[in-house]
């Protein structure tokens, strides 16, 4: 078991203090297994004993034990992007490119039920049709996610606001958030620098929120609900990871939404289809 593996397994019994520590210690994998308990506090910010404390909740006998767990993860997995294409390329085993990334796609989605639950997309897709407004999130190659589940939902006659821009856009863009409303991100590997100040507004006028990510657990504030499921190879978490899982929960949660609220939401798709044929 990998150390992200095991935060995910206990993520549950986090504090605040174990939180920003784990995201300390994930956002530098090549860093971190050389920092000592009381390194990794200080820039955490948390106390030196919390590091000892935290390596005992996640099962270790202490702060070394817990780092050479991060010095074995280092010996064994790659960080860069770089060398996560070279590692795709290595493994090839002389199959083409396509049988490749076709058979490892198809062992990754065999096991998403394994991950994210109906029970876990019908909820949310409750939240999101009763939703006043659904505001969008993500960052990078992710964008496509938050692109595409915008233009379904406007479809569906849900509004939507898509958080694009820089730090401030996204400022403007959430003045007018409220508890009526819910948050929808989409991050993977490490969360975008505007993610936890997005979930603490949130938090603070009571608006849901909720995260589809696959490695991604220790976010302070959490999001009242998290999809995660992993991408790529299912063993590391080296090698190229596509957006085909995350893009096979939206797409399923979209339909689990029209599903669930076919009465309230598909009259729309019906106006649209006849705006659509006026304005042609």
């Amino acid at each position: 078991m990998s150390f992200p593996d095991r935060v995910d397994e206990h993520r549950s019994r986090l504090t605040k203090s174990d939180r920003a520590l784990v995201d300390e210690l994930l956002s530098y994998p090549a860093e971190a297994p050389l920092w000592r308990g009381e390194d990794v506090a200080r820039r955490a910010g948390v106390h030196p004993a919390a590091a000892t404390r935290l390596a005992q909740r996640l099962g270790y006998h202490g702060y070394p034990d817990l780092r050479d767990h991060l010095r074995q993860d280092l010996g064994t997995g790659l960080t860069g992007a770089g060398d996560r294409f070279r590692v795709e390329l290595q493994d090839s085993g002389g199959h083409s490119v396509l049988e490749t990334l076709l058979t490892t796609e198809l062992d990754t989605l065999s096991q998403l039920c394994r991950h994210v639950g109906q029970d876990q997309l019908d909820r949310l897709a409750d939240r999101i049709a009763s939703a006043g407004t659904v505001h969008l999130f993500a960052r990078g190659n992710a964008s496509v996610l938050a692109e595409l589940m915008e233009r379904r939902l406007r479809r569906f006659g849900i509004r939507t606001v898509n958080l694009t821009g820089t730090g401030r856009d996204v400022a403007e863009r959430i003045l007018s958030l409220t508890a009526e409303d819910l948050v929808v991100a989409f991050a993977f590997r490490r969360p975008p620098r505007e993610l936890s100040e997005l979930l603490g507004h949130a938090q603070q006028v009571g608006a849901g929120t909720a995260l589809v990510t696959d490695t991604i657990h220790t976010l302070d504030p959490a999001p009242d609900a998290i999809l995660s499921a992993p991408r790529g190879h299912q063993d590391s978490r080296e090698g190229f990871a596509s957006l085909t899982v995350p893009m096979a929960i939206a797409n399923a949660l979209v339909l689990t939404i029209a599903q669930r609220h076919d009465q309230a939401l598909l009259p729309a798709l019906d106006a649209l289809d006849g705006l659509m044929a006026a304005f042609d």
